[in-house]
C-alpha cells in the first residue's frame, strides 16, 4: 500500500501538469475581431529594446524597454489598467471598449472574473482577469491574478486553476518628461519533479520563438498607443465609466 501511495503521489504531478497545458492550448483558434479604424497610427516596434531568453530552470524570461512615454505620468498608466476591463471611449460617432483603442487590430475581449480586494470594479489588487488576444497569427488567451496595481507598476501572475505560471512584472519610472515603462516577463513553473518537463511544453507548445517576437512587437505597439489619447482621456469628465474624446482633425 505504501509503494502505491508513493506512485500515485510521482504520477499526480505529471497529470496535473497534462491538464494544465491543455487548458493553457485551449486559446487556439479564437474568434478575430474586425481591425478598428481608429484616428491615430500604430506606433513601429522597432526603436523599443527587447529581448528574450530561457533561464537555466527551463522558464522563460523576457524583458521589454519601450520608448519614453512623454507627458504621461506613472498614476496615469496605473489608472488606465485600473479602467481597461470596464470602461469604453467614444471616438466621433464610435464607441470603443478600452481594449480596443488599446491595439487596434490585435486584441478582443477582457473581463474581471473575480473582483479586487477593495471591492471597487475593474483592475485591482487581487483581482483575476482574463484576457482574448492575438500576436500575428498566434492566438493567446489566459489569465492572471493582479498582485500590485499602483503609480510604481503592476505585477500580474498568470493564473489556472489557483496555480501559477511565472509573473509579469511592469514598472513605471518618472522621468523628468514622464514615464520609462520596463516589462519584464518570466513564464513557467517551480515545481520540483515535472517543473523542467513543464517548461520544456510550455516553450515548444505555446512560445516559440517565432511567437515570443510577434508578443514583443506587439506590447511595444500597445504601450505606445497610449502615448496618442492617454492625457486627454485621463483629463476627460465621463459619465459613469463612459468616455469621450474628439476626434483628432486631419492635417
Amino acid at each position: 500500500m505504501r509503494a502505491l501511495k508513493h506512485r500515485l503521489f510521482l504520477f499526480l504531478p505529471v497529470l496535473l501538469a497534462g491538464a494544465v497545458l491543455g487548458w493553457l492550448l485551449t486559446g487556439k483558434g479564437l474568434q478575430h475581431d474586425a481591425p478598428r479604424t481608429l484616428p491615430w497610427p500604430v506606433p513601429d516596434h522597432r526603436p523599443a529594446h527587447a529581448t528574450h531568453a530561457v533561464l537555466p530552470d527551463g522558464r522563460l524570461r523576457i524583458a521589454i524597454t519601450h520608448l519614453p512615454l512623454t507627458g504621461i505620468r506613472p498614476e496615469m498608466l496605473a489608472w488606465w489598467y485600473r479602467k481597461l476591463p470596464i470602461s469604453t471611449v467614444d471616438i466621433g460617432d464610435i464607441r470603443y471598449p478600452f481594449y480596443h483603442v488599446f491595439h487596434p487590430t490585435e486584441h478582443g475581449r477582457i473581463r474581471v472574473v473575480e473582483p479586487a480586494q477593495d471591492g471597487q470594479s475593474g483592475m485591482g489588487v487581487g483581482a483575476l482577469v482574463e484576457r482574448e488576444e492575438w500576436f500575428g497569427p498566434f492566438d493567446s488567451k489566459g489569465a492572471g491574478r493582479v498582485t500590485r496595481l499602483d503609480a510604481t507598476g503592476m505585477t500580474v501572475v498568470p493564473e489556472v486553476a489557483g496555480l501559477r505560471f511565472g509573473e509579469i512584472e511592469h514598472l513605471f519610472d518618472v522621468t523628468p518628461n514622464g514615464t520609462q515603462y520596463r516589462v519584464v516577463s518570466t513564464i513557467g513553473v517551480e515545481w520540483p519533479l515535472v517543473g523542467g518537463m513543464v517548461n520544456w511544453a510550455i516553450r515548444r507548445a505555446m512560445y516559440p520563438d517565432a511567437m515570443l517576437r510577434q508578443w514583443e512587437r506587439h506590447q511595444i505597439e500597445e504601450v505606445g498607443m497610449l502615448q496618442h489619447f492617454l492625457p486627454a482621456l485621463y483629463a476627460s469628465q465621463p459619465q459613469g465609466n463612459a468616455y469621450r474624446l474628439a476626434a483628432p482633425t486631419q492635417p
